[in-house]
């Protein structure tokens, strides 16, 4: 009787994962994630969008396999625009936010992802190893603060700080967060990013010459000139 009860329960389980969309899952050898969560770390957010359209527009070769298989959200085989815009359209978190009460404000990338990409980077820069851990997305900074205190860091939030989406935290992702911020701060542009469909900081979505007109400034060579808007 146990017996045809276990089975019975096996089959229902069995029955009810065949129920699930298509789309609800990628099987991997490190486990089930979610489509549109490229980088694994159990949520679809902004760094999901950054990595696709990195991949889109710096580098092809950027995603494994098993990552192509995820940001193909829409099954068609191919990894394009679509995919990059459906990810962004349903991140749970935006790139750069770093806890729970801020995202529900409404806060984008500030400088408050500065200050934290700043500290891992002198962090590991000085030495020091930082640990990403599976621990989830934190409610406050200061529940954040008290993880770091120790070495830890979500790897969820480590990737939301991977402003250009190529997988390392360093000094570049420090410089065009830094850029997108001040951007926003002269009222140069309204969202985080540097060019439409362009989910990820990537220096080279950077229209300079734009950049240089609007600032009315520009020196080459010890040459300086200004311009007028």
């Amino acid at each position: 009787m146990k017996m045809r009860k276990g089975i019975s329960a096996v089959l229902a389980g069995v029955m009810a994962l065949a129920a699930l969309p298509v789309s609800a899952m990628s099987a991997s050898a490190e486990g089930a994630y979610a489509l549109g969560d490229v980088d694994m770390d159990g949520y679809i957010t902004g760094h999901d969008a950054a990595m696709v359209t990195r991949a889109l527009y710096v580098d092809n070769s950027a995603l494994n396999d098993e990552q192509l298989k995820l940001a193909d959200v829409n099954g068609d085989g191919v990894v394009d625009q679509s995919d990059a815009d459906w990810i962004h359209e349903n991140e749970t978190y935006a790139l750069g936010v770093m806890c729970e009460r801020d995202q529900q404000s409404g806060v984008e990338l500030c400088s408050i992802s500065l200050y934290y990409q700043s500290w891992y980077v002198a962090e590991t820069g000085a030495g020091y190893s930082v640990e990403l851990t599976e621990d989830s997305y934190p409610e406050t900074t200061a529940e954040l603060d008290d993880m770091l205190v120790n070495g830890k860091m979500p790897k969820v939030i480590f990737n939301l700080l991977d402003a250009d989406g190529n997988g390392v935290l360093d000094i570049n992702d420090i410089f065009v967060s830094t850029l997108s911020l001040g951007l926003r701060g002269c009222g140069y542009q309204s969202t985080i990013y540097f060019a439409e469909n362009r989910y990820d900081l990537g220096e080279n979505a950077l229209n300079l010459p734009d950049y240089i007109t609007a600032c009315g400034v520009i020196e080459i060579g010890g040459n300086r000139k200004e311009f007028s808007y």
